[in-house]
């Protein structure tokens, strides 16, 4: 149905984050496609290869020409990995595109926000009113300081979803708790069915983003703030039960055959194999599309040990980037504005792209009920939303989550190993200054 939503009300969306141009680079053309002098050619990266998110892409940049003659965007299209890959060669090689749609963390861009590859957006900000536009992830997650180096984009969050129908051939009520989990894990377990469709393998996301639910479930706002803003060690009793409830969790058997080796965790969903499975929002609209049972999202459940009930992991899942050397800095930093920060490319994003815009003005938008009630829940004041692990960590901390899931699953790492080389990793990011609390531009 339509629907006129202020998708994300400025007061009530801001996840807790609990805390000049260069000249010269020919990344930009005067030539456009068609060979007419003056006019302005981009060049954009970005990981939209295909699915809905390329399609709002290719929409909001075909009405940005349209209403922008004298600006051509010349996009092409990464995978995640390939894009990583071939960027930090191109930034030194100086033909590095104008704008970049990539992670927006420390541990992904912090070393090309160093060695002053992206520009400083402090004053775009002001300039085209973003914050009082945009929620605050924004520009809290892309920074270090006082510099802002990105526009965040893509609102996320994770959540418990389960097939309704299982849960009502079960019999089982909605849990309140982590704890109240286990035991609805283990009556699913119980009455035959697989009842996580999760898998660790070798994908960060996989294990970063369970392994951070599961944190956040136990540790309060003021442990999460002292891990990821103060440099904080990892051991923690909170961060202790954490582990121990994944390691309870694969022992009891809730996961799929072979939870290490990456699966086709919506297929596992899907096909009602697997009766629950924690993800995020970006699978809405697949489950709305693709399935034929009820599916019902709740916030996931904090523990009742955590002194202030447990928190939400939420993402902002990419950010627009600017080259600091790029030629034609008005010109992209409009482009940007125009992405994010209007209600015609909000729309296109929520409806097309299936995912949350950060935009905090109203727009109308075909919203279905799934989708409303994530927007619900992103603007949820008592459900302490605040950024993943993920959008933290230094990159020796980065790598050790990518992984510490299948790790644990296999049995290489246990509690106090677990928290051991958690601990390492952070403090070769904190030599290093690769960290919120360590950051400087030495």
């Amino acid at each position: 149905m339509k629907k006129l939503l202020a998708i994300l009300m400025a007061s009530a969306l801001s996840i807790s984050v609990l805390s000049s141009c260069g000249t010269g680079n020919d990344s930009g053309s005067q030539t456009g496609e068609n060979g007419s002098p003056g006019k302005v050619t981009l060049q954009l990266w970005d990981t939209f290869v295909d699915g809905s998110l390329n399609s709002a892409m290719s929409q909001i940049i075909s009405a940005y020409e349209e209403s922008h003659s004298d600006v051509k965007i010349n996009r092409v299209q990464k995978e995640l990995t390939s894009l990583g890959e071939t960027i930090k060669a191109a930034f030194m090689a100086g033909d590095a595109p104008d704008l970049l749609y990539y992670e927006g963390g420390i541990g992904t861009v912090g070393s090309y926000v160093k060695a002053g590859y992206l520009m400083d957006l402090s004053e775009a900000y002001k300039t085209y009113g973003w914050k009082d536009k945009l929620m605050s992830a924004c520009w809290e997650v892309p920074s270090v300081g006082d510099y802002i180096y990105g526009v965040g984009h893509e609102m996320e969050t994770m959540s418990l979803y389960f097939n309704q129908d299982i849960f009502d051939k079960v019999g089982l009520e909605n849990p309140t708790t982590i704890e109240e989990l286990t035991d609805t894990l283990q009556k699913l377990k119980d009455a035959g069915y697989t009842p996580l469709a999760n898998t660790m393998g070798a994908e960060w996301s996989s294990n970063m983003n369970f392994i951070g639910t599961i944190l956040y479930a136990y540790m309060s706002q003021d442990e999460i703030k002292d891990c990821m803003e103060n440099d904080g060690s990892w051991d923690k009793e909170s961060v202790r039960k954490a582990i121990d409830t994944i390691k309870l969790w694969i022992d009891n058997g809730y996961f799929p055959d072979h939870p290490e080796v990456h699966g086709d965790q919506e297929q596992l969903y899907f096909s009602q194999e697997c009766a629950a499975w924690i993800t995020g929002n970006w699978e809405v609209g697949n489950i709305t599309k693709d399935t034929d049972f009820k599916t019902t999202i709740i916030p996931f459940p904090g523990s009742e040990s955590c002194e202030d009930g447990g928190s939400q992991v939420n993402f902002a899942g990419g950010a627009f980037l600017v080259n600091a050397a790029t030629a034609y800095p008005d010109e992209s930093l409009g482009f940007i504005d125009y992405a994010v920060a209007t209600p015609e490319s909000s729309k296109v994003w929520y409806e097309v792209g299936g995912t949350v815009p950060p935009y905090t003005d109203e727009y109308e938008v075909e919203a279905n009920e799934l989708g409303e009630h994530v927007v619900e829940l992103l603007g949820d004041e008592t459900l302490q939303n605040t950024a993943g692990i993920n959008m933290w960590l230094g990159t020796n901390a980065f790598e050790f989550f990518s992984f510490a899931g299948q790790n644990l699953i296999v049995g290489s790492l246990d509690t106090d190993s677990f928290i051991a080389e958690a601990d390492a990793a952070l403090q070769k990011d904190v030599e290093s200054k690769m960290t919120k609390g360590s950051f400087t531009f030495e």
